[in-house]
């Protein structure tokens, strides 16, 4: 009788869509269309899993309470009243807390209609989703579902049958969504590649930076090691001609010392110093005015006093060199005599 209720409503939409042309009706198979789709399955058999686990647990604690029951009526004759009364509080506590358990699990608001609404539900919202496109598309007037069995039909065409297409639209959209999400990858890929490449060429610049910066010191470093060393050698070159002169002046005064005729003579005669002949005081004279001058005059001084010593010794080489000439020449011609 109930199956029949739909008739009068379907001749009643029939008369209503015919006044106004040609009316398009189609049928989709549910169960049919979530059967065959992968990640409805997927859901399903975790869902399943979950459920199965949940039911052996209560499984467990109903054979726990069982169990307390049977022994509590064995053992009933021989307990005492309250321990009795203890035991049956005992059982009717486990019992509250089954009842709880079977509640938390599978009740109008527990895990298994949330994990269902979770898991199932974007499934069948993807169906629903499609089934309204190819409506607004194909433009059916009415659409009927098979796996319903509260509509009550009787027969329907396979003709009618859309389900097919339907699979074919949610497959289509399923590509369409994981070419977008292989383009949104490979997007995201390149921008890593993009950053690690940023990344290495900053890391890159640093250390050339520090590279750099360590060349620079070690310049620096060999430049002051080598100012360094030319003040140190100027230095023992001016204490070499210091030491020159003195040893000079020393020899002077041996040299006066060990001739008689020159000491004698002392008063009169002008002592020989850097190429010039100074009397004592002039000596002393130009001690002082030597103290008088600065690092670099001391050092022009010292020039051209050590070019003056030089002049001379070449000057004694070209006079020892002619006389010996003129010596060989004399001699040779004696040997001609």
């Amino acid at each position: 009788m109930k199956k029949l209720v739909i008739l009068p409503v379907l001749f009643f939409l029939t008369t209503m869509v015919s006044g106004q042309g040609r009316i398009r009706i189609a049928s989709v198979d549910m169960d049919y269309i979530l059967e065959k789709l992968p990640e409805y399955q997927s859901a399903l058999k975790e869902l399943n899993a979950r459920a199965t686990r949940w039911k052996a647990e209560i499984e467990r604690k109903e054979k726990e309470i069982t169990d307390l029951k049977n022994a509590l009526e064995q053992e009933k004759v021989l307990l005492t009243k309250e321990l009795l009364q203890e035991k049956e509080e005992e059982i009717a506590f486990k019992e509250k807390e089954l009842l709880k358990y079977q509640l938390a699990k599978f009740g109008p608001e527990g895990d298994y209609i949330l994990q269902k609404e979770h898991l199932v539900t974007p499934v069948q919202d993807r169906v629903f989703n499609a089934v309204a496109k190819l409506l607004k598309t194909a433009k059916y007037d009415i659409v009927f579902d098979k796996a319903n069995d509260k509509l009550g039909l009787i027969y329907t065409s396979p003709k009618l049958d859309i389900s097919d297409k339907i699979l074919k639209l949610i497959s289509k959209e399923k590509g369409k969504e994981q070419r977008i999400k292989k383009h949104k990858e490979r997007k995201q890929k390149q921008e890593n590649k993009k950053s690690e490449a940023a990344k290495r060429r900053a890391e890159l610049a640093a250390k050339r930076k520090v590279e750099r910066e360590a060349k620079r010191k070690a310049a620096l470093e060999a430049r002051k090691k080598q100012r360094d060393a030319k003040k140190k050698s100027m230095n023992n070159e001016k204490k070499n001609d210091n030491k020159k002169e003195a040893a000079e002046q020393n020899q002077s005064s041996k040299d006066l010392n060990n001739n008689p005729k020159d000491k004698n003579s002392g008063a009169d005669k002008k002592t020989e110093t850097y190429g010039k002949q100074l009397t004592p005081e002039q000596l002393k004279a130009f001690k002082a005015q030597q103290n008088e001058l600065t690092p670099e005059q001391k050092a022009e001084q010292r020039k051209a006093q050590r070019e003056a010593r030089r002049q001379r010794i070449l000057e004694e080489r070209r006079k020892h060199k002619s006389q010996n000439n003129k010596q060989s020449d004399n001699n040779n011609s004696q040997e001609n005599n």
